[in-house]
């Protein structure tokens, strides 16, 4: 008799029990949180071949898996989380709906959630006077768009740095009403020089795709680029991250994952000084951000 292996065929009943309703409901998800954080890595190849027929652009999770941009984390997949997008096919949709319950997906929201009341407490402290704004990253640019929507008297002005074409395409067709006060730049982050200092650099999503020595290089380099007084914020998730092994086994979605005590630990090796430094969260304590004065 052939031997079976009773993991494969676990993971073959949960999955198949799945598929024959067309996706979790909101009581499977916990379930499916534990069953993958408890997977043997000898076991993932073959859950990733059982899930085939969701890892597809069709889905979010899929989106992620399939890279059809090429790399993790693109501005299309990062809109579909901003809007909580759900695809209306039946086949789909549930597992799009599992994905915004991601605690990840969630901190994703809260970020810009953020980044909006960063910018009105800059706008706010202006009073009047023009404030200069660099985005590393810039994706979308959704927040952007939604703080000039709620925004009469704007004095913020955005330069927007990104390395997809895409992305500077996409976000320009959004913001085409508020162009007037945004620069966009398809430069990669490494090489672009800025000609001028900022009194807020921003970047929420691309840090932690960087290794800890580019993450420090990066920050010498634009913590230079600050006006006195100004702010670097860099977006990192933490290392407690409850969907992160979900999103690297069905997303094949990494990050380098990192704590308060590293992401002040890299602003020290960037030769800022220790009382020019915190860290603070979003609601969730998923996303850090490293703050940096000058």
């Amino acid at each position: 008799m052939e031997k079976v292996d009773t993991a494969q065929a676990t993971i073959d009943k949960y999955a198949n029990a799945l598929f024959l309703k067309e996706g979790p409901d909101k009581e499977d998800y916990q379930f499916i949180f534990d069953f993958v954080d408890k997977l043997d890595d000898k076991d993932i190849p073959h859950f990733r071949n059982t899930m085939k027929p969701i890892l597809n652009p069709s889905t979010i999770i899929g989106f992620s898996f399939t890279k059809p941009f090429g790399y993790n984390g693109d501005f299309f997949i990062i809109e579909k989380i901003y809007q909580k997008y759900s695809n209306p096919n039946k086949k789909y949709k549930k597992w799009d709906d599992f994905f915004h319950y991601f605690p990840a997906a969630i901190a994703v929201v809260n970020r810009k959630a953020m980044a909006i009341e960063i910018f009105e407490k800059l706008n706010a402290k202006a009073n009047g006077e023009t404030k200069n704004v660099l985005i590393l990253g810039s994706g979308p640019v959704s927040e952007t768009f939604e703080y000039f929507e709620k925004t009469d008297n704007n004095s913020l002005v955005f330069d927007m740095l990104d390395l997809d074409k895409r992305a500077i395409s996409y976000a320009k067709n959004k913001n085409k009403k508020h162009l007037k006060s945004m620069t966009f730049f398809n430069k990669n982050v490494i090489r672009f020089s800025p000609n001028q200092k900022y009194d807020l650099i921003w970047s929420a999503g691309l840090f932690d795709y960087f290794k800890a020595k580019h993450f420090v290089y990066l920050l010498k380099k634009y913590y230079e680029f600050l006006n006195e007084g100004g702010e670097m914020i860099i977006g990192n998730f933490n290392i407690e991250n409850p969907s992160k092994k979900i999103m690297e086994i069905l997303g094949d979605w990494f990050l380098h994952h990192r704590s308060i005590d590293e992401l002040k630990s890299y602003a020290i090796q960037a030769g800022i000084d220790k009382d020019k430094i915190e860290v603070f969260q979003e609601p969730l304590g998923i996303n850090l951000f490293l703050l940096v004065r000058k």
